[in-house]
């Protein structure tokens, strides 16, 4: 007589769904704790300083970086004077709106930006913004000495040199503010002023007609310089961020703010 195989018993169907509610379960659990992990290991974002005149595009940039890259990546700014503190506290990345900003940021603050790591992105085109159908037939440097015109002076902008400026004085500025955002308010309030020196940047985001007279040659560009701090412990991170700041995307971010 055959020997009958024996067999071990099958569970009933209960058990068995009991069995794949605890597995799936177990698989549930790891994805969350690996999810966690994933999002301890990023940390916290890049921290990227800098003043107003190039935030917006640098902001972009930051965006776009971060959607590349899985990297998080925050832009703050503010008058270098206020912001030296945070830079050198939590800073990563520190950025300034001209070659000799990032230089008196350097010289006023030692210690907080790795000089070494400067470079130079994109420029901004210099010019004089006029009113609507150019009233006082602004056509370039030398009309802005001319009597009954009225100047914006933005501090931090230093364009004493593109404004026909008498020396131990300004001639003809009407109002005189810190920051390129406070020129760009002060513009827009106070409608008797005749003629802004400043940045194409500042330019575009404009409204109301006015127009644009360019600065010509290389003496009318200023590139913008950004820098790794020396405080920063996300070394790989940070420089991978100014390695984009160098690529044709990034070019066409801050061509779509003003910058060439």
């Amino acid at each position: 007589m055959e020997d009958k195989k024996q067999f071990p018993p099958q569970p009933a169907p209960r058990a068995k769904l009991i069995v794949l509610a605890l597995a799936v379960a177990l698989l549930g659990g790891w994805a969350m704790f690996a999810e966690m992990k994933t999002k301890d290991a990023a940390g916290p974002p890049l921290r990227i300083y800098g003043p107003g005149g190039p935030y917006l595009p640098m902001r972009e940039c930051a965006e776009a970086f971060s959607r590349e890259f899985s990297i998080p990546a925050e832009v703050v700014k503010g008058q270098p004077d206020q912001i030296a503190e945070r830079v050198d506290t939590d800073g990563d990345v520190y950025y300034g709106g001209a070659p000799y900003m990032m230089e008196d940021f350097i010289r006023d603050h030692p210690g907080v930006v790795d000089a070494a790591t400067v470079r130079l992105l994109f420029p901004r085109r210099i010019g004089i913004i006029v009113r609507r159908g150019n009233p006082k037939g602004i056509l370039g440097s030398a009309d802005l000495s001319r009597p009954g015109v009225s100047i914006l002076d933005v501090g931090l902008e230093n364009m004493e040199a593109f404004r026909g400026d008498v020396p131990g004085g300004t001639k003809n500025v009407g109002l005189h503010v810190t920051s390129g955002e406070e020129g760009f308010a002060a513009w827009t309030a106070h409608p008797e002023l005749d003629a802004w020196v400043t940045y194409r940047s500042w330019f575009v985001r404009l409204t109301d007609g006015e127009a644009f007279v360019p600065i010509d040659g290389p003496v009318g560009l200023r590139g913008t310089p950004v820098a790794l701090t020396s405080r920063t412990r996300r070394l790989h991170d940070a420089t991978a961020f100014l390695d984009f700041l160098g690529t044709d995307a990034a070019k066409r971010i801050f061509q779509k703010h003003g910058w060439e």
